[in-house]
């Protein structure tokens, strides 16, 4: 293969990388504010005064942990996708390399 192509290669898998471990810092982060807000709900839960007010919490607490269940799927297949791309950069940086 000809180096400016492996290079090509190599400067796409980096960005690819480079993009997906954004998306997984975004997403924990994003994750983490989600279930500090349910802690904060179970907190508020106890002190509801209404039967409606309580409700109310239950269901936000819900969506958020089916959200959670949703960034969790996304960070799996991320961090799956993420090693494997940085199989493939070894992969093509040793390929350089012998060449």
């Amino acid at each position: 293969m000809a180096i400016s192509f492996t290079r090509s290669i190599i400067t796409r898998l980096e960005k690819e990388i480079v993009d997906l471990q954004s998306l997984v810092r975004e997403q924990k982060k994003k994750r983490d504010r989600m279930l500090s807000q349910i802690k904060q709900l179970q907190r508020d839960q106890k002190l509801s005064q209404s039967m409606n007010d309580l409700s109310s919490k239950i269901s936000r607490e819900v969506k958020l942990k089916k959200a959670i269940d949703e960034i969790d799927g996304l960070l799996a297949q991320s961090t799956k996708q993420l090693a494997e791309k940085q199989a493939r950069l070894v992969q093509q940086q040793q390929q350089k390399e012998n060449n």
